[in-house]
């Protein structure tokens, strides 16, 4: 009886070990289950956030390769407009260079023909394309007058002479004044009578000297445009004078441009 009995418990001892393994084995079991399903998940949206990138990449690369295409469409435009600009400019450096010698020119025979007059104070010089001639007031005005004399209008005939072979060139005349205030009964003030002084000139070259009108145009200065300091006796003189500007004009050059591209 006593057998039986211990044999009895040994057998329940060996199930309730069984089992208790059985039981730890299924709970290691299900906790890898669990960390496997938790790591399934993370893997997922791992994947979910690298197709959403994938897609956004996607769209940059769309976008990138229109604007590329737009690009080398403007890359096109812009040699093309480069090549015609390139044209264009040796069409204007031909023209320039053809006027600059023009001018050139001119400037020589104005030297020369004026050489009898370098005495008197004219000066000619190039600058910008443009010849500036100035006569001072001695050779043309008495003090505070704005009347050209029959001598004065006799001094401006050598240059209206060279003025009248060149036909296109634009004849600007100013009228300079120093600082000394000036008003009379005939000229209020500066203005006027570097204006007037000018128009005497431009009256002149037309009325005597037969230059058409439309290729001159007349302004005062007043004080404000000064060659020499007003502080001394000399500067004053300097500065009391007609300049007049030769202007090739645009439209001469335009003329020049077009012909060069032909």
């Amino acid at each position: 009886m006593k057998s039986k009995l211990t044999s009895g418990l040994i057998i329940i001892s060996v199930i309730a070990l069984s089992s208790c393994g059985a039981s730890k084995k299924l709970k290691a079991s299900e906790e890898k289950v669990s960390s496997l399903t938790s790591q399934l998940s993370s893997c997922n949206t791992n994947v979910a956030s690298a197709n959403a990138k994938i897609g956004d990449l996607n769209k940059q690369v769309s976008t990138l390769t229109a604007t590329n295409q737009a690009l080398a469409g403007d890359a096109a435009k812009y040699k093309a407009l480069k090549a015609e600009n390139e044209m264009n400019k040796q069409q204007m450096d031909a023209a320039l260079a053809a006027q600059g010698t023009s001018m050139n020119e001119i400037q020589t025979k104005l030297v020369a023909g004026l050489g009898a007059l370098i005495d008197s104070g004219i000066d000619v010089t190039y600058k910008e394309g443009l010849l500036h001639i100035q006569l001072p007031e001695k050779m043309l005005f008495k003090s505070g007058n704005a009347v050209l004399g029959k001598s004065s209008k006799a001094e401006l005939s050598p240059l209206a002479s060279i003025l009248n072979q060149y036909p296109k060139v634009q004849v600007y005349v100013i009228g300079h004044t120093d600082i000394m205030k000036i008003h009379t009964a005939k000229y209020e003030d500066n203005w006027a009578l570097s204006t007037e002084r000018a128009n005497s000139v431009v009256r002149a070259l037309i009325k005597d000297y037969s230059l058409s009108p439309s290729r001159i145009l007349s302004a005062g200065r007043s004080k404000f445009s000064p060659i020499a300091s007003n502080d001394t006796k000399e500067g004053k003189a300097a500065n009391r004078r007609i300049e007049i500007i030769l202007n090739p004009g645009l439209i001469k050059l335009f003329e020049l441009a077009a012909e060069t591209g032909n």
